[in-house]
């Protein structure tokens, strides 16, 4: 065969815990890509239901890896997480992540490959759009952060996420410029410590699905939300990044925070909705004069049956992703 025609190794890494409904889905939306230089690293971190049972099912198929994990490995594990574990065993030149509960569109992967053989080298990333799957509802909407590339680090401070977390695909040497030890890895974080140093292109089209369910992790908000100020102090506030974004580094911090105080009082969990929203005022003061900050540090010190009867007459979502 001509060494021209060869097309480069691409590795899906799934992560699995418990989506022995959804998993199938999953892994065969890799498996149906028009683009067929693909490895499938499917990892079963410790289910309990019969999630692995499903995906030993692809047993058969030589693309697909099979990693069984004896116990549960929670995110945030650094050095053992089940994530690092795959990508040792991984062979791709390019690397993409998806959940066990979301898929992919069939031409997706084929759409970055070929956007890749046209951009120089600077460029480590192609992302794309999607679509959120409602489990309750039965309905699918357009979804996409930003439509950026480039250097988009300040993009990322400036107005949030850049990308939906299941749509890039990235060239292996951005994991070896991050690193695979820290606590963040193979979580959305790792695209926006790689936007210091690799620039970013994107796909304008709806490629990817992420399905809204009972059982997404983002749904366990205080978990989450203490995984999340763990990543803050590792992956943004050290010296490289603080030199890089400054006080636009303090503001994304904050406006996180704030997110989640807004979701706390929501929860009527006021002390947890103080340590939030006063830890986003003290990592950048500048929040104490928005009016959204002033209302909100009001209804945390309101009556709790006054609260109650502001949430019920006005229902604002504050739901942060993470």
């Amino acid at each position: 065969m001509n060494k021209e025609n060869i097309k480069p190794l691409v590795s899906i890494i799934i992560p699995c815990y418990n989506y022995g409904q959804y998993i199938e889905k999953c892994i065969q939306s890799v498996l149906n890509q028009t683009y067929k230089s693909i490895e499938v690293i499917v990892v079963d971190n410790g289910s309990t239901d019969d999630s692995l049972e499903k995906i030993r099912t692809f047993s058969h198929d030589s693309r697909v890896i099979i990693i069984e994990l004896k116990e549960n490995i929670p995110p945030g594990s650094g050095t053992n997480s089940a994530f690092r574990i795959a990508f040792n065993k991984s062979n791709g030149n390019y690397i993409g992540i998806l959940y066990a509960d979301d898929w992919y569109l069939p031409d997706k992967i084929e759409e970055q490959i070929d956007l890749f053989d046209k951009l120089p080298n600077s460029v480590g990333i192609v992302y794309c759009h999607g679509y959120r799957y409602s489990e309750k509802y039965k309905t699918k909407v357009e979804w996409k952060y930003q439509s950026v590339r480039g250097y988009v680090f300040k993009d990322y401070l400036l107005r949030g996420d850049v990308v939906i977390p299941i749509s890039p695909l990235v060239k292996r040497y951005c994991y070896d410029i991050i690193g695979l030890e820290n606590i963040w890895t193979g979580s959305e974080y790792d695209f926006l410590v790689m936007s210091q140093y690799v620039d970013f292109d994107f796909i304008d089209k709806n490629l990817v699905v992420m399905r809204e369910h009972d059982k997404n992790d983002a749904k366990n908000v205080h978990s989450v939300y203490r995984r999340v100020k763990r990543y803050h102090e590792i992956a943004l506030l050290n010296k490289n990044t603080l030199l890089r974004g400054g006080q636009l580094v303090n503001r994304r911090i904050a406006k996180d925070l704030f997110s989640y105080g807004l979701t706390f009082i929501t929860m009527k969990d006021i002390s947890i909705a103080r340590e939030a929203i006063f830890g986003a005022i003290k990592i950048y003061p500048k929040f104490l004069f928005n009016p959204r900050v002033i209302a909100s540090l009001i209804a945390m010190y309101m009556p709790i049956f006054l609260l109650e009867y502001l949430l019920i007459i006005k229902k604002k979502p504050a739901f942060s992703k993470y």
